[in-house]
């Protein structure tokens, strides 16, 4: 099967071209600017196919009024369901038992291991978050519950230190920072990118989330933005050189705007970026407009090339 990696960036929609409150607009980030075909990610950035990634504005507003929200939109970027319409707004920033439902019922990463496919969340938790977990005093977000409602585990520690997973900031930095690691493995930029795509080669579907855009989208400033955004840059460098674009795919997306508008710490009504990376880039695409598409595109991109393998299969036969 083709190796799928979802980059989730938590908060990030298109926005203005101003630098003094859009950090996409203030950013230094020629690797990003590349796979909208030269332009940065801004409102005014049409769909665009530059021959190796395809840039599309996305919808998260599904025709729900209010402001998107993390619960909803992380849930229908996992199911390809219209979760605010079934439960009757835009709800964040943790699921709700409706949600909850709707997530334990059937998700991407059920879908994939039912095709016979293998998936992981890449992220790494620390050992307070299974305490506080645990303890009933916080719950999962909408990405953790899918992870465990398909029966996968959700990787801690260890997994940083034998390299099998990653820090949110990519570089594993804040391991150090901001939880007290002392010894704990340190990328950089490139290494990081690189890191990421070989772990995206041991499994089908491999789901990355950094919700570091959303905490900066609420809280700022503006320069902690701009310099995040150049720190993914540098991270996608690493991973587009050692990316196998002809057999496998990256999709990057979100759930609501926040960070592309500083001067307001709410969500915003903008439209969210999709790219995506690889051949299979206008199969997974196919009539996407907003966050409904994103499941059902993997799911086709599998399946395509499933048949492609089996055909070939055949032919040697």
């Amino acid at each position: 099967m083709t190796h799928v990696l979802l980059i989730f960036l938590d908060g990030i929609g298109l926005g203005d071209d101003n630098p003094a409150i859009n950090p996409f607009a203030a950013a230094s980030t020629p690797t990003l600017d590349a796979l909208a075909g030269g332009r940065k990610w801004l409102r005014d950035t049409p769909r665009t196919d530059t021959g190796r990634a395809l840039f599309i504005p996305t919808d998260p507003r599904l025709g729900v009024p209010g402001r998107p929200q993390s619960a909803t939109g992380q849930a229908v970027i996992l199911t390809g369901c219209n979760v605010p319409a079934v439960v009757g707004e835009h709800y964040g920033p943790r699921p709700n038992p409706a949600i909850r439902a709707i997530l334990n019922e059937d998700n991407l990463f059920k879908r994939v291991l039912a095709l016979g496919g293998t998936a992981a969340l890449l992220n790494a938790y620390p050992p307070r978050f299974f305490q506080v977990i645990k303890s009933g005093k916080r719950l999962p977000s909408s990405i953790q519950q899918a992870v465990l409602a398909a029966g996968l585990r959700l990787f801690n520690e260890d997994d940083v230190y034998s390299g099998a997973a990653m820090s949110p900031d990519w570089t594993g930095e804040g391991w150090r920072t901001e939880l007290g690691y002392t010894d704990t493995p340190l990328y950089s930029r490139a290494e990081a990118g690189a890191h990421l795509a070989a772990l995206a080669q041991q499994r089908t579907l491999s789901f990355f989330s950094h919700w570091v855009t959303d905490v900066i989208g609420h809280r700022g400033p503006l320069e902690r933005g701009i310099a995040v955004l150049e720190l993914f840059d540098g991270v996608m460098a690493g991973l587009l050189d050692a990316w196998d674009d002809a057999h496998d795919l990256i999709v990057i997306t979100s759930d609501h705007g926040n960070m592309e508008d500083i001067s307001t710490r709410k969500h915003t009504h903008n439209d969210v970026p999709t790219v995506v990376i690889g051949a299979a880039r206008q199969v997974f695409a196919d009539g996407l407009h907003d966050l409904t598409g994103i499941t059902p595109g993997v799911l086709r991109v599998l399946a395509d090339s499933s048949n492609t393998t089996g055909s070939a299969g055949s032919d040697r036969a």
